[in-house]
């Protein structure tokens, strides 16, 4: 049972995805794809046909880069959000966010805010100098949320996939007075 709208955000948990929760992984990600399509660089087509070993390896941190923080929201036992913390390898001064959703249910608690404080905080201790994120330059209320958060464009834009017309917008954080 998802909450009810008048749920507060004092009664949301967020917490870092373990392996044995592949299966509350898949459910979420699955409902971003579907609800969000013109979001996200990958599609419910593709991601709903991966085997159950996909969706554990993506959450185990010996099969994934090093520096990944995978989150999900919570009400209850509910997922009802995501997003995705990563430093690659290449570039270990930039923390990237990625998959993130909030189910429409949940939207306007603060819960995307929470998310990105969280992966804030990680990027920080991880001592990154920025956070870069792509957003498709249409999606009005993600780009709200990501300026209101301290997030600048950068002026790169970008297919948002292969054979998409919609574009995507980067858009970066510094942190080096973030601490």
């Amino acid at each position: 049972m998802l909450c009810s709208k008048t749920t507060h955000m004092s009664e949301f948990n967020i917490r870092v995805l373990r392996p044995a929760d592949w299966l509350a992984y898949k459910s979420v990600r699955l409902a971003s794809l579907k609800d969000a399509p013109d979001s996200f660089g990958s599609t419910y087509e593709r991601e709903s046909a991966f085997m159950q070993s996909e969706w554990e390896s993506r959450l185990d941190p010996a099969g994934r880069a090093k520096s990944a923080l995978p989150l999900v929201a919570e009400c209850g036992e509910d997922p009802i959000g995501i997003a995705w913390g990563l430093v690659h390898d290449t570039d270990s001064k930039v923390a990237h966010v990625y998959q993130m959703w909030v189910s429409p249910d949940a939207r306007g608690k603060g819960i995307a805010k929470a998310l990105l404080e969280r992966i804030t905080t990680w990027a920080i201790a991880r001592n990154c100098d920025l956070i870069e994120l792509s957003v498709t330059t249409t999606n009005d209320a993600a780009v709200g949320l990501y300026d209101s958060s301290g997030f600048l464009s950068s002026g790169q834009v970008e297919d948002l996939r292969e054979g998409s017309a919609l574009k995507t917008k980067i858009m970066v954080k510094g942190l080096r007075n973030a601490a």
